[in-house]
């Protein structure tokens, strides 16, 4: 094998080894120089802990990881509205809240994941959340449908925001 073939099976062979131990790598090198990441809860401004099995929010160095949230209304539990539309505009309304709480806001965003029940309602959930990033670029986004949320929801949305 010659030399220029030589270097280009080299360059493969760690771009697979980075493939699989990638992650690892990108999570010790952005922390890198830091003796101890500590996790931070990040919850709802004045709300009780939850019973369930989960965080709000993590924030871990700069990053915020915000669990998945539905439009219902902090105060009662229940959905503010029976449509998409109400439904997404309470979601981006109570993610800009936890992101508020840590010190970020909808600029901060860099990924996003929305989950339908009915893919029927991309256009109007698409439209309602569009209206959230008028002032800043919108993270990017992937949409899936699901057989079914909590609470009857038709729509929840998670988020990672960045410092």
């Amino acid at each position: 094998m010659n030399d220029s073939k030589t270097k280009i099976f080299a360059a493969a062979a760690v771009l697979c080894v980075l493939g699989t131990f990638g992650t690892v790598l990108i999570y010790r090198t952005a922390f890198a120089g830091q003796a101890t990441v500590r996790k931070q809860v990040i919850g709802f401004p004045g709300a009780k802990p939850s019973a369930l099995p989960f965080s709000t929010a993590i924030k871990c160095g700069n990053m915020l990881f915000l669990s998945g949230v539905i439009g219902t209304d902090l105060e009662t539990g229940e959905l503010v509205s029976p449509d998409v539309d109400g439904q997404t505009h309470q979601c981006l309304k109570k993610l800009k809240t936890v992101l508020k709480e840590a010190g970020m806001d909808l600029s901060h965003a860099v990924r996003a994941t929305v989950y339908l029940v009915d893919i029927e309602d991309y256009n109007q959930m698409n439209q309602a959340y569009g209206e959230h990033f008028k002032d800043t670029v919108p993270p990017a986004r992937a949409c899936v449908q699901v057989a079914k949320l909590v609470k009857g929801a038709k729509v929840e949305i998670s988020m990672i925001a960045m410092e």
